[in-house]
């Protein structure tokens, strides 16, 4: 349990290392840098250590431009932008609706079903983000307001529902293709990132670096353990938990990053965070008490297989 602590903790932290980034630096040119060099790392260790190829089929071209154009670039671009406008701990809580619109995503892609339990659920946890969503700081109302939810609130939403539709197509190249994550994820962040170092020139200039050396630190910094150790420590701790106990873990990131942020950037939070957040952990663990009883129910009959067997 000590280890999921730790890897949401260090996933928290490269939130705020980025917001300090973002002092330096242009967003988009961050982000190319940023995935740019991590795309590379990561096509670099499977070319060279796990001795895979790159073998791209025909029909799957469109799933990985999609991944690529909304996974990596659409994604990170409008994210950091309303990051910027945001407090660290209400951007972390934002993410928290990743669970609920890949159960959507799932749902009317995948055909999976839910039970009544899971719906009940889903719709609790989308109540809970009203609160936090009603409440916007003198920053994001600069930026403009739709319907009482501000610009950059809208952007960090829609970032989630954008990148969990590409985790539900990154889903289907593993399963049904058998594709690894790593060049999944390696092509598509190394793509996005050329692309995104492409764009910049024309919104932020063609260098739009104001400290080199701190961008430096911080981007080696935020690669590193980003893309680096929260990665292999996620895929470590997928051999001993589930996926369902991972995504339901998540929810202390919030409480990191407001801690991350209190310490260092002198944020403060409000009550309707914590109020949203009780709201929100009561969906989260309605939606996923039938799914951990279904996976305890097959542990426990591949147990008695064993036995049997």
């Amino acid at each position: 349990m000590l280890l999921i602590i730790i890897h949401y903790a260090l996933f928290s932290l490269t939130l705020i290392l980025t917001k300090l980034i973002l002092k330096c630096c242009g967003s988009i040119f961050y982000i190319g840098a940023r995935f740019g060099l991590a795309g590379a790392l990561m096509m670099a260790y499977q070319y060279a250590w796990t001795k895979e190829r790159f073998h791209i089929k025909k029909e799957h071209f469109w799933i990985f431009t999609q991944i690529t154009v909304f996974g990596i670039y659409i994604t990170y671009i409008i994210r950091f932008w309303g990051f910027q406008f945001m407090d660290s701990a209400k951007t972390m809580f934002l993410f928290n609706l990743a669970p609920f619109a890949t159960a959507l995503f799932s749902y009317f892609l995948l055909n999976e079903r839910m039970s009544r339990k899971q719906w009940i659920g889903l719709f609790i946890g989308f109540i809970g983000f009203i609160p936090i969503l009603m409440t916007s700081s003198s920053a994001e109302k600069s930026a403009g307001e739709a319907f009482l939810i501000s610009w950059p609130e809208i952007a960090v939403l829609a970032s989630v529902v954008s990148q969990s539709y590409t985790w539900i197509l990154i889903r289907i190249l593993m399963r049904e293709a058998s594709y690894s994550s790593t060049m999944i994820n390696g092509l598509s962040m190394f793509i996005g990132g050329i692309g995104a170092l492409l764009t910049a020139p024309f919104f932020e200039g063609i260098y739009p670096v104001t400290n080199t050396m701190e961008f430096l630190v911080l981007l080696i910094l935020v690669t590193v353990i980003g893309s680096i150790v929260c990665q292999n420590l996620y895929a470590y701790l997928l051999t001993i938990y589930t996926a369902t106990m991972l995504s339901f873990a998540g929810f202390v990131s919030p409480f990191f990053a407001a801690f991350y942020g209190w310490l260092w950037l002198n944020e403060t939070t409000t009550w309707q965070f914590y109020a949203s957040s009780i709201i929100v952990f009561i969906g989260l663990w309605l939606f996923y008490q039938d799914e951990l009883k279904y996976i305890q129910r097959s542990d426990t009959i591949k147990v008695s297989e064993v036995i049997e067997s």
